[in-house]
């Protein structure tokens, strides 16, 4: 064998060699990634059952890729893209678990992400409504009309902003439904006077199409998820990846 040949041969060996051990070295990140969307679908699956132990396990689960990722020093990779909106899923589970004062704490400094906005807005109309309910049992018309002016002066903007910020109706319907429900005293009336709707919701990513094309016939309490739109009488939230 001449030394032209001995090179080449031993350039293509080398090069496999690398091949190799690059696509050993890839394929950890590649299974983490798969085991981090299973358990993201997982941990929606819960928000959607309302299943509290389901969600804590699935927080917990998520918490664990993000100390998996970071093992291999990809920590700025998982910050960026992977868990870049971590207190979505934490406010999620307070919500679920009706901490919703929890819910708001999580989320009040995140002012530029229209979803935080809406599930602030969520958390305040829950903690808000049982409060006017209970005035209500109380014919307590003082209290129950300062409850029905926060939920227009403090739950309403959230909505608002989502509305604004948010990519619109036609891939953001509740933002714009509940923003409209929020805003007007009559309806908001409505929604604090309904009574604790069937846990129903979902949180994922926001962008997908809305599986129905025309509006409710009457409105109900807001939904957690913006992008899904639901029949009437199912609320609140009771959706994010």
């Amino acid at each position: 064998m001449s030394k032209k040949t001995g090179r080449k041969s031993g350039f293509w060996l080398g090069l496999c060699f690398v091949f190799a051990v690059l696509s050993f070295v890839v394929s950890f990140p590649a299974s983490g990634l798969s085991v981090f969307y299973g358990h993201l679908n997982s941990f929606s699956y819960g928000v959607r059952n309302y299943d509290r132990d389901e969600v804590e396990k699935g927080l917990k689960n998520l918490e664990n890729d993000y100390n998996v990722f970071s093992g291999w020093k990809l920590r700025y990779f998982a910050d960026r893209w992977l868990f870049d909106k971590m207190y979505r899923y934490e406010a999620a589970v307070s919500i679920v678990n009706e901490d919703y004062e929890k819910a708001e704490e999580t989320l009040k400094d995140h002012g530029d992400d229209y979803y935080a906005s809406y599930m602030l807005g969520i958390a305040k109309f829950k903690t808000l409504r049982p409060a006017f309910q209970q005035a209500t049992a109380k014919k307590d018309k003082e209290q129950m009309a300062a409850i029905l002016v926060l939920v227009l002066k403090e739950v309403s903007p959230d909505f608002e902003k989502c509305v604004k910020e948010g990519p619109g109706p036609a891939d953001n319907f509740n933002c714009s439904f509940d923003y409209d429900l929020t805003s007007n005293p009559e309806s908001a009336l409505k929604a604090l006077m309904s009574q604790k709707p069937v846990p129903q919701y979902v949180l994922g990513i926001p962008g997908g199409k809305n599986p129905n094309d025309g509006e409710p016939e009457k409105k109900g309490p807001p939904r957690l998820n913006p992008n899904e739109k639901k029949d009437s009488g199912q609320g609140g939230s009771q959706k994010v990846g």
